[in-house]
């Protein structure tokens, strides 16, 4: 049976990003919040997400998961090795209309396709119409950061129906950050 987690980081005013698309600085994000996700991405077989993010996310995971430090780091934990393994054993799925080989077309059909548990990466352009989509996604799992930003793409900004979430584990971090967990219900419109 197929199963759609979606996984975003946010800030806690539903911020994925700054304006300009880049992250916020600092990003409060540790070996121990690291550790606790692996266990979500351990038990998944595949991880979707955007072109846009499998360049700046995949390449770099791919570096480590072959031994070697990245430029823009010191030093790796033991949470990222773990993960860069956890990684290098996912089916990639690639959404994108320009990549040769990506699911392109009717995104939530080609999602519906997909065997097995399956972790989602997305942004607001693409999230909220797969929120939208009936019974597509079955969790969000959300890291919200201890920042408000004020403006940038928000989390759902294009989801149009109203959906209702129940809390299955929330978790928070010593560096301020808290992993929420929602089992996503039946919607209707806003």
């Amino acid at each position: 049976m197929r199963s759609l987690v979606v996984h975003m980081q946010t800030t806690l005013d539903g911020r994925i990003a700054r304006p300009d698309g880049q992250f916020w600085e600092p990003f409060p994000w540790g070996e121990p919040e690291s550790a606790y996700l692996n266990g979500f991405f351990r038990q998944a077989d595949a991880w979707a997400m955007s072109r846009v993010m499998y360049d700046a996310i995949v390449p770099w995971w791919e570096t480590v998961a072959r031994g070697e430090v990245p430029d823009d780091v010191s030093g790796l934990g033991p949470a990222d090795l773990e993960f860069a393994e956890i990684l290098a054993g996912l089916r990639k799925v690639v959404f994108s209309r320009s990549r040769p080989g990506a699911l392109s077309g009717d995104l939530v059909a080609g999602l519906r396709a997909l065997d097995g548990r399956t972790v989602l990466s997305a942004g607001p352009a693409t999230l909220g119409p797969l929120l939208d989509a009936a019974g597509l996604v079955d969790e969000l799992l959300l890291a919200v950061h201890p920042v408000v930003l004020g403006e940038g793409p928000g989390l759902f900004d294009h989801a149009t129906v109203r959906r209702e979430l129940r809390l299955l584990e929330s978790r928070p971090f010593d560096d301020g950050a808290v992993v929420l967990r929602y089992a996503v219900g039946r919607g209707s419109p806003r």
